[in-house]
């Protein structure tokens, strides 16, 4: 076997070894680009064992029959390299490699409608080459046709596609792609075209070179091949590192959330799946088995009484894609009820999926200590209000003597008409309206008295603030008297309701009137002891009471401390009042302070959110 066999067939094995692998590549992947090189390298492989045919071929006729069955091969090489550009590549003008295909089988037609083929009129013997290493080879000499203008014309604008396709590959910055891949397609159109047409003239005394320059293409896409790969390897090793790291840190979040006690949950909303880590699981008392359930599955373990706000928590979440926040009660297998605190935010993945990611926290004990603060809160609460009352007994007791003396005067008079005769009952009539008249007055003192003295859970509720500080300003109304104090009192209707516990709110109120008649005992003059109460809407949605005295005013000394349970100014002060005050106040979401007049005496105000702005 002579070299020149050697060599062309390592030049076909090349071709079809690179287009079985692109193949396998092709078919894995479901590259189209693939593929299509493949069939190209095929093409390549074809010409190459029609070249070596022709060379040992030394016959004309048999010459010009090769000639016009290699043209099959090379024009599909052409539409494979078209396409490969295009696919590959996503460059190079449509119209320009659809023209050059176009003028490529329109040769092959005149190549199989003409005898001997489109290149040669006639077949007039063949050339005898003696290459290199004393090897000899035979080569076709005939007249040209004009039609190989044709083959010269597509060839022409398949290197202006490809001259097009490069460009349009720099410019996009795929500077490696645009000189191996575009460059080494261009380079063998330059080189086969120019051969075949220097060959075919007899300039130059060399086979058809197609085959071998097509190594151009096989050797860029053998690089690109070995890069892919290099990169792939260099992409498992920083896979396998990212992996390790993810398995590290999760580890780390697993110890972190046990030591939290972290509920970790996971909600897909199209899927309706929920995945959830063991702590929820055993919160609910489910078994690993149902590490992934339905929403409302999820749900069913909430407190009845819980369950809308938590539902709505998070389809509000999922609308928005924002962020929850929401505390609710969940009922253990065992019946254990426990507080759980639950935040989490929805995202939208790419392709529209809609993930809700959250965490919960086992807030039973802050629970509990809040309802056992709650509760001796209201304890302190209700023991300084028996404690405000009781100083005001002489007022209450004076206050309830009124309409018992008014019913005691108006029932003996009712009984002199009646012994009479009782002949004028009019008279009678009226005395019996009076008695009703004051018995609901007595009545409504003593309710009340009732409310005040009651001592039970919290009530928050949409009230009227002007209307509960009338009340209490009616209920104090004869200790104001008794003390010589005069009282306005401002309490326009239409504020917006407050939302608050009316008996606490009333226990403030009746607090700072107290402590503003307190410090006006010493005033000598009685025009100064005036107070006023006044009702207003705050700065924000709210509303805002205040009361304000003309007495002694606030020491500097004192003005830090007022609040401070125990602290008090007076010789018989227990230091209660106002601290009570302001929890009381602040448990309602409002503030209590205190501010100088600017003249004399004081002010205390406190504010209450309006009843729609609190959830």
């Amino acid at each position: 076997m002579n070299w020149i066999t050697i060599v062309w067939s390592m030049i076909a094995s090349a071709c079809l070894t690179l287009a079985a692998l692109h193949v396998l590549i092709g078919a894995r992947l479901r590259s189209r680009s693939q593929l299509l090189f493949a069939g190209s390298a095929v093409c390549a492989a074809a010409i190459a064992f029609f070249e070596v045919t022709m060379m040992r071929s030394p016959s004309a006729e048999r010459q010009g029959e090769l000639l016009r069955v290699v043209h099959v091969p090379l024009t599909l090489l052409f539409v494979f390299l078209v396409l490969f550009v295009r696919s590959y590549l996503r460059a190079g003008r449509a119209w320009l490699g659809a023209a050059a295909i176009a003028t490529r089988l329109v040769l092959l037609a005149v190549n199989f409608a003409v005898v001997p083929n489109a290149n040669f009129t006639r077949m007039t013997g063949v050339r005898v080459l003696v290459l290199p290493l004393g090897e000899s080879i035979y080569v076709a000499q005939g007249s040209l046709r004009a039609w190989t203008r044709l083959g010269q014309f597509s060839s022409l604008l398949f290197l202006l596609f490809m001259a097009d396709a490069i460009r349009t590959v720099w410019k996009r910055g795929e500077r490696r792609q645009a000189a191996v891949i575009g460059g080494s397609v261009a380079a063998f159109a330059i080189i086969a075209a120019g051969d075949a047409a220097l060959v075919m003239q007899g300039a130059v005394a060399t086979p058809y070179l197609i085959s071998a320059a097509y190594l151009t293409i096989v050797a860029a896409m053998s690089y690109e091949l070995t890069s892919d790969v290099v990169r792939s390897a260099e992409l498992s090793r920083r896979l396998s590192t990212s992996e390790a790291a993810l398995d590290e840190s999760e580890r780390r979040m697993s110890l972190a959330a046990e030591a939290a006690d972290v509920g970790v949950w996971a909600y897909d909303v199209p899927r309706d799946e929920m995945w959830v880590n063991d702590r929820v699981l055993e919160r609910r008392g489910l078994s690993p088995e149902n590490r992934t359930l339905r929403f409302e599955d999820f749900v069913a373990a909430v407190h009845p009484d819980d369950r809308l706000g938590l539902r709505g928590a998070v389809e509000e979440a999922i609308r928005t894609i924002g962020r929850f926040e929401r505390e609710y009660r969940i009922v253990r297998h065992d019946g254990e009820l426990r507080w759980i605190y639950a935040g989490g935010r929805a995202e939208r993945l790419p392709g529209g999926r809609v993930v809700v990611r959250g965490a919960s926290l086992d807030v039973t004990r802050r629970k509990e200590a809040e309802l056992e603060a709650a509760r001796q809160r209201g304890e302190l609460a209700h023991l300084s209000r028996v404690t405000l009352l009781g100083e005001l007994s002489g007022s209450l007791a004076h206050e309830l003597n009124q309409p018992l003396t008014a019913i005691l005067s108006n029932a003996q008079a009712a009984l002199r008409f009646l012994d009479d005769g009782g002949r004028n009952l009019e008279e009678i009539r009226a005395i019996l309206a009076d008695i009703v008249a004051e018995d609901k007055h007595a009545g409504e003192v003593i309710r009340r008295l009732r409310l005040l003295m009651k001592k039970g859970e919290v009530h928050l509720q949409p009230m009227d603030i002007s209307e509960v500080a009338d009340e209490v300003m009616r209920l104090v109304r004869s200790d104001l008297v008794r003390q010589g104090v005069e009282a306005t009192a401002q309490l326009p209707s239409g504020l917006p309701p407050a939302l608050g516990d009316r008996v606490q709110i009333q226990q403030v109120i009746l607090n700072l009137v107290a402590n503003a008649c307190d410090a006006m005992r010493s005033a000598a003059n009685p025009a100064d002891r005036r107070i006023v109460v006044r009702a207003e809407r705050g700065d924000g949605a709210g509303v805002r009471v205040s009361v304000s005295d003309l007495g002694d005013g606030i020491s500097a000394a004192a003005a830090d401390r007022i609040f401070e349970p125990f602290f008090t100014t007076k010789s018989d002060g227990m230091g209660l009042g106002l601290a009570v005050c302001r929890t009381i106040i602040a448990a309602h979401g409002g503030t209590l302070w205190a501010t100088p007049n600017p003249d004399r005496g004081s002010t205390f105000s406190f504010t209450l959110p309006a009843a729609g702005g609190v959830s």
